[in-house]
């Protein structure tokens, strides 16, 4: 039966990544577990929700054998709340874990037999694309929030991930894309990427469950690289000591690059931090937390944003902006143009709004291959 000695961090930073991938309102009990197991040294761990699996592996002072499950909630939370930097954990009779530290402390924890937990599927040993991190965290970090939550708009719970060559000609080059879109409004980031150890030129599209992409970003923010590669229905993710296998979407994004206006026919400038106080202070007078209407009257060098829904309370500020053109109104929600700017970098934001149906679009020269895009409101009622 499993016994061995672990330092408590390790554990902790394992069992951060694999509690977070069980499904917390599952009714299968299997399900809400991990598995712990030991081979050649090491404390493996799995979690999965049947969409997504997840494998780690840590060292550990193997003093026996032997594999069960536990409570991935109750066994993350009782090591996170030791005060102590070592820990031994020790399977006991009927599949329970004890988990002490010598005569200091001392917790135990129903657990169920490991043969009744999903088996990790094979995970491909060749083939798998070489990626900088940081680029994909980051692409990530500026495409999830924009993912639809309807069920009903199935290829949009998810965030199209592109990888296309470049085009200069240098042999490894590629640009990494991702797109994500709601219906009302659609963020699009891409960098450039080397990637030496890519098998083909061909241009390679897959997309990536919320959920999945969130826990892709988690396994990426640990290491400087990160292995990829994708079949039919899965995309594998692999670092150092750790492995994800995500279930993809089977589904068709919209062409977003009709979308994206050609043009740029009327556009204002404004600083970032002075538009996104105001739309900040603005937004906590209205009542409906999923409506933050907002209008925008453009006039010379200055925008008076002021709230839409009035019954409760109502904002106004009058913000300096760089604009050249006819006075016009546009009205938007400003919780989307809030989750745009709290993640751009650029001191100084263009906002392009060709006319009232198309998408304003929002870009900043110190966010470079980031567009986003955010669907008018009608101003008919105003």
């Amino acid at each position: 039966m499993l016994k061995a000695t672990a330092e408590k961090d390790k554990i902790l930073s394992a069992m951060s990544k694999a509690h977070s991938i069980v499904d917390k309102k599952t009714i299968m009990n299997i399900i809400n577990n991990v598995l712990l197991y030991s081979k050649n040294g090491e404390l493996y761990i799995e979690a999965t929700d049947l969409e997504i699996s997840f494998r780690t592996h840590i060292p550990v002072n193997i003093i026996e054998e032997g594999s069960l499950t536990v409570s991935a909630r109750k066994f993350y939370e009782i090591v996170k709340e030791i005060p102590y930097p070592e820990l031994l954990i020790e399977e006991i009779q009927n599949n329970w874990l004890k988990v002490s530290v010598g005569d200091k402390a001392e917790y135990i924890i129903a657990g169920l037999p490991s043969d009744d937990f999903p088996v990790f599927g094979n995970f491909p040993s060749e083939g798998l694309m070489e990626i900088q991190s940081s680029a994909l965290s980051s692409l990530i970090e500026r495409t999830i929030f924009s993912v639809s939550y309807d069920e009903r708009k199935y290829a949009l719970s998810g965030i199209l991930t592109e990888i296309i060559p470049a085009g200069d000609g240098n042999q490894g080059r590629f640009i990494l894309r991702m797109v994500s879109s709601d219906g009302h409004r659609l963020n699009l980031a891409e960098k450039e990427i080397e990637i030496p150890s890519a098998e083909t030129t061909e241009k390679q599209e897959a997309i990536i469950p919320r959920k999945g992409a969130s826990e892709l970003k988690r396994l990426a923010e640990d290491s400087e690289k990160i292995f990829l590669k994708k079949d039919e229905k899965f995309l594998y993710a692999s670092t150092e000591n750790a492995q994800l296998i995500i279930r993809l979407i089977d589904g068709t994004f919209p062409d977003y690059n009709a979308i994206i206006p050609a043009e740029k026919k009327r556009f204002i400038e404004f600083s970032r931090q002075v538009v996104l106080g105001a739309l900040k202070r603005i937004s906590i007078v209205t009542t409906d937390p999923s409506f933050k209407g907002v209008k925008a009257s453009i006039n010379g060098d200055f925008m008076e944003i002021e709230s839409i829904e009035k019954k409760t309370g109502q904002g106004q500020e009058l913000v300096k902006i760089k604009y050249s053109g006819e006075p016009f109104e546009v009205a938007f929600n400003a919780r989307y143009l809030i989750d745009v700017l709290q993640i751009m970098k650029s001191e100084d934001v263009e906002f392009i709004i060709n006319d009232e149906d198309s998408p304003c679009v929002v870009k900043g020269e110190e966010d470079p291959g980031f567009t986003a895009l955010i669907m008018p409101m009608s101003l008919e009622d105003e």
